[in-house]
């Protein structure tokens, strides 16, 4: 199937919410609880949706299966060194000393002092960042914290090569993500700001009262918390008197941290426009930062920012105007009478009778995580343990290779907004499939039945009676579909690969009973690959 064929099936669906607007609000869901809304939730909320997942939280009522996604954050190691010895360009070999394989680098500052090796161990250590990563996104638990950790990396969004390619400063940003990950936004926000990753990726280790850099001071207000909207209405002058604020924050090239350097620093008052409040922020030191944060969320507009990028991840990526004011405005005032809290904001979205909405459901297309890590969960493929350096990161490290070929790099965004699926109007998600993605999306699930990684007999067994070809297939396309295919497809897809084009419903009941593996592997093994590689299948 071409891009062009693809687009014009999925457009049916994902069209179909902008052609009417949705009135439902945040009132609690109280609608029916079936395999349906699990999967809805969970694919949203994870990567992917497996039978056992869907089982247990059908088994609570949607408001304790929320709850538990919010409650059950895992707490997590580090990364391990997973490599070995490193060869100079003189075919010397150098050791990573102080760190044994099997150990974690994270408190380790790599202090060789060739910087040929340093940049060695460097690279080899956030190779083993990438691999770990990818390890707790295939065995994540029942929890949305992978979720919200890829959307807090898009929203500040810090690119590898501009942070230094540094791995110390790299694992310390993710580990400030991760730990904050359904925190709070104003205090996260403070720490991003002057985090060594951010300071190096948007120049603020530069900014200084003789030269002020307004790199990050623009970015930190149209990117990061109130946005380009028509009710956005900082000034250019916001932007320079925010960088005058930010001036002498230095990283310590020994320790790796940041830090307040006073002499560099505008010690003059920092007048903002009226759209900040008439605010004037006098000479206080590194406490400027915490003013400027306070500041900007003061504003009605920091939290509906928040809550709009937010609904964007969760929801849809259009927000219109019965949406604005029936979810969105709402959230904003959850958000600031919640402290700024990020876990009382999803709670109250993902339980409300505007998630569920069907106009809600199976309308974009999924993420290269969903596609990768979604695919291998649902098929119930056993992964080492995210732990395991040597039999797991490998493994792993094909997961991240996969989703960099699909157009998502970890520790890569395109660019300080992100990736572009996220936000880039007027295409949004249908960027995540080109010329290029769409055929290595197929090769891959194509792969994982040909290479037998996925046991699709045994998943096969999900189905309440696999035997007969109609419920094999209605449960099957229920389980991997958020768009149910037409009776005229079902029929279709039973006959060419479950009945060898018989229309007998005995041909499959009769293999199935007298175990005749060769048929049943080689029909499901075409079913499973045909199924994938639909413009259904890549909905979510």
């Amino acid at each position: 199937m071409d891009r062009r064929e693809f687009f014009a099936k999925a457009r049916k669906r994902t069209t179909t919410r902008s052609i009417r607007r949705i009135s439902s609000d945040l009132t609690p869901y109280s609608g029916t609880w079936t395999t349906n809304e699990v999967a809805h939730l969970l694919k949203r909320t994870m990567f992917g949706a497996k039978k056992a997942d869907i089982d247990h939280f059908l088994s609570l009522s949607p408001s304790a299966a929320i709850d538990e996604l919010l409650n059950n954050i895992p707490a997590v190691g580090t990364p391990l060194r997973d490599y070995g010895l490193i060869e100079d360009e003189f075919g010397v070999m150098h050791d990573d000393l102080g760190v044994v394989q099997g150990q974690t680098w994270v408190n380790d500052l790599n202090t060789v002092s060739d910087p040929e090796v340093i940049g060695a161990i460097n690279g080899l250590r956030i190779g083993s960042l990438f691999k770990w990563w990818c390890g707790l996104i295939v065995n994540q638990n029942r929890s949305i914290t992978e979720k919200m950790v890829l959307f807090w990396h898009h929203h500040f969004s810090v690119q590898q090569e501009e942070a230094g390619g540094n791995a110390t400063i790299l694992w310390r940003h993710h580990n400030l993500l991760r730990g904050n990950v359904l925190g709070n936004i104003k205090q996260m926000t403070r720490d991003v700001t002057i985090d060594p990753a951010m300071l190096f990726h948007l120049n603020g280790y530069l900014n200084s009262k003789l030269a002020p850099d307004e790199n990050f001071a623009r970015e930190l207000q149209e990117l990061m918390t109130v946005g380009r909207g028509p009710d956005s209405l900082y000034t250019e002058n916001d932007v320079i008197a925010a960088a005058r604020v930010l001036t002498g924050w230095r990283v310590n090239s020994t320790t790796l941290t940041s830090y307040f350097e006073a002499g560099s620093h505008d010690t003059g008052s920092k007048s903002f426009s009226s759209f900040y409040n008439n605010t004037t922020i006098n000479n206080n030191g590194a406490a400027e930062v915490d003013d400027l944060v306070n500041m900007i969320f003061n504003t009605t507009e920091a939290a509906r920012f928040i809550c709009r990028k937010l609904y964007k991840w969760f929801v849809y990526y259009q927000i219109d105007e019965d949406t604005e004011t029936n979810v969105i405005t709402p959230l904003g005032e959850l958000l600031r009478s919640s402290n700024f809290e990020i876990k009382p904001v999803l709670s109250a979205l993902l339980k409300s009778e505007h998630f569920f909405d069907p106009l809600n459901q199976a309308c974009y297309i999924k993420g290269p995580f969903d596609i990768l890590a979604g695919t291998l969960r649902e098929f119930n493929v056993g992964f080492p343990p995210y732990t395991d350096w040597q039999n797991g990161y490998p493994l792993f490290y094909t997961i991240y290779n996969r989703a960099g070929e699909m157009q998502q790099v970890l520790f890569q965004p395109p660019d300080v907004s992100g990736w572009p699926a996220y936000h880039q109007e007027p295409m949004y998600y249908e960027l995540w499939v080109n010329s290029n993605s769409l055929p290595r999306r197929a090769n891959y699930t194509d792969s994982l039945i040909e290479d037998a990684v996925l046991d699709v007999r045994a998943f096969a067994n999900n189905s309440t009676n696999p035997a007969d070809p109609n419920q094999l297939i209605s449960d099957m396309t229920a389980l991997l579909l958020r768009y149910p295919l037409s009776l005229t497809s079902r029929n279709y897809t039973k006959n060419r690969f479950l009945l060898n084009n018989t229309n007998d419903d005995t041909v499959w009941t009769n293999a199935w009973n007298a175990n005749n593996n060769a048929y049943i592997n080689s029909s499901l093994n075409e079913l499973f690959k045909f199924i994938m590689n639909l413009p259904e299948y890549h909905l979510c």
